[in-house]
């Protein structure tokens, strides 16, 4: 019996959620709407202007978000990456060990991963990044992945600049030495168009792949059903997430409709990531493709209900 049915290897990092002005985004330069990589000297200068502003703190990460996910649902995962001895570094350790994520944590030099979520009147979010020494990450967890029913990456891992994108492909090779299933999330569609040459050479290699509407677009110049069904000859498993609309998956011959299951929305980050992960945990106790996606429907649903991707109060 494997010991986790999902093993997760990310950019480590704490969500810090504060209300502002579009005035104050104009004076510090941030593009309203966007992810804003910058300094760790400018985000600490952003979040001195806004400590009384606040309001939450969340550990983050797409795949982090994913393990949540499947320890919600009584699974086993794991996750691994890298943070600093800080006190954002001590937020994230905590939450794995709290929700009983098994943790391949290392440590190095630097800072942890931050983001300062600003949300404006009209309640758009703008993001102000420093991934920190969370791109750095530089392990190899062979013995975890071999051990696991699938390998969870995205697309940000595997194409950031920094020793986790050689990380994560070697872990893909452990894999697929394995017999371990490989799934990717594609994130950040400028992302999945800048680098989609060398993109699709890895997704080969993917067992499952999880995209949004606008994700497939950027990937293969499409965001209908048909695009998704070509890239299911390719790959054993195509999930297209829909919002509100739901999902479809594909496989090679078959195709499902997955609805969305009604909620009320408080906050949709992090709906993609449990969707995720309920499919993947349904999949790993040898549930049906159909089962699985209606477990990812409703762990979407209880996410999106809360504030915060995550489904646990605040840290």
């Amino acid at each position: 019996m494997s010991n986790y049915d999902v093993f997760g290897i990310g950019t480590a990092l704490v969500d810090y959620f504060c209300r502002t002005t579009d005035r104050f985004l104009e004076k510090n330069g941030l593009i309203k709407g966007a992810s804003n990589f910058v300094s760790r000297e400018k985000l600490d200068e952003i979040q001195a202007k806004l400590a009384d502003s606040i309001f939450a703190c969340f550990p983050g990460d797409n795949a982090r978000n994913t393990c949540e996910g499947v320890a919600h649902l009584g699974g086993r995962s794991a996750y691994a990456g890298r943070i600093a001895v800080d006190t954002d570094g001590k937020i994230f350790e905590e939450s794995l060990r709290k929700q009983g994520i098994a943790s391949f944590l290392e440590k190095g030099p630097g800072r942890t991963g931050k983001i300062i979520a600003l949300i404006t009147r009209d309640g758009q979010r703008t993001f102000a990044v420093d991934l920190g020494n969370g791109k750095d990450y530089s392990g190899y967890p062979a013995t975890g992945i071999k051990k696991s029913n699938f390998l969870y990456l995205t697309s940000i891992t595997l194409f950031t600049d920094g020793a986790v994108s050689r990380s994560a492909r070697d872990a893909m090779d452990a894999a697929e030495g394995n017999d371990v299933r490989i799934s990717i999330s594609l994130e950040s569609p400028p992302l999945v168009e800048e680098k989609k040459d060398r993109l699709w050479r890895i997704l080969t290699h993917a067992d499952v792949l999880f995209t949004n509407e606008e994700e497939l677009k950027a990937l293969t110049g499409s965001k209908d059903d048909r695009a998704a069904k070509e890239l299911a000859e390719e790959i054993d498993i195509v999930c297209l997430k829909k919002g509100e609309m739901g999902s479809s998956i594909f496989t090679k011959g078959e195709e499902f409709h997955i609805p969305a299951f009604p909620a009320n929305v408080v906050d949709t980050t992090g709906a993609g990531d449990f969707y995720a992960a309920g499919f993947l945990f349904g999949l790993s106790r040898g549930k049906s493709i159909k089962e699985s996606g209606l477990l990812g429907a409703q762990l979407a649903k209880k996410v999106i209900e809360k504030f915060g991707a995550t489904l646990v109060e605040e840290i």
